[in-house]
């Protein structure tokens, strides 16, 4: 779901084009999906110096394209929330952002996370850290959010949690029924449930 404007920039560094490919090419085709050669090849970062900056291979910058994943959805989190008047209102407008990032890929693009997390998960520790932190950053923005509006700790953490969880399970169905209106509903749900 992340805009991968660094994949393209002929000054961006190889290791952010690496990032950034690798990124995209997860989050339509997930982890094993992803192969080192066309990574090198659609980057058009040199061959050479992908093992430079990611010695340990395949499973390093797999974890960095999902910190990088998490840091680019972060931004536009924080941006939501910083031009809402209330919470509820941010995730209904994330919600159609997402909505608006899947219709414009045909629903070939989805969340790294959520794929290199159910697919690796149990078998890759880095890139289930890697998930964990992302996942874990955008619950802390939100339930400090809902914080500042005056909500208990225990329930702002809740509602982090219901929100979160249910973003990334409409992505799913989304991709799954090819229509972006799971991811409306949640966004509607989600304005009501966060008042």
């Amino acid at each position: 779901m992340a805009r991968s404007a660094a994949a393209k920039s002929p000054r961006s560094s190889a290791r952010e084009r690496f990032v950034a490919m690798t990124a995209k090419l997860m989050s339509r085709r997930g982890y094993a999906g992803t192969g080192l050669n066309e990574i090198v090849e659609k980057s058009g970062a040199p061959k050479g110096s992908l093992y430079h900056y990611f010695p340990a291979g395949k499973e390093q910058l797999a974890a960095a394209a999902v910190a990088w994943a998490s840091a680019r959805f972060m931004a536009t989190l924080r941006d939501e929330l910083a031009g809402s008047a209330t919470v509820a209102e941010a995730m209904g407008n994330l919600a159609e952002t997402i909505a608006g990032w899947l219709e414009a890929s045909k629903f070939r693009d989805g969340s790294p996370l959520t794929i290199v997390a159910v697919e690796t998960g149990p078998f890759i520790e880095p890139l289930r850290l890697a998930c964990d932190a992302g996942y874990r950053d955008w619950a802390d923005a939100i339930a400090d959010a809902l914080r500042a509006e005056g909500r208990k700790p225990a329930e702002a953490a809740d509602l982090a949690l219901l929100a979160v969880t249910s973003l990334e399970g409409a992505v799913i169905l989304a991709r799954t029924q090819h229509s972006a209106e799971p991811l409306r509903q949640i966004g509607r749900l989600l304005k009501r449930s966060l008042k």
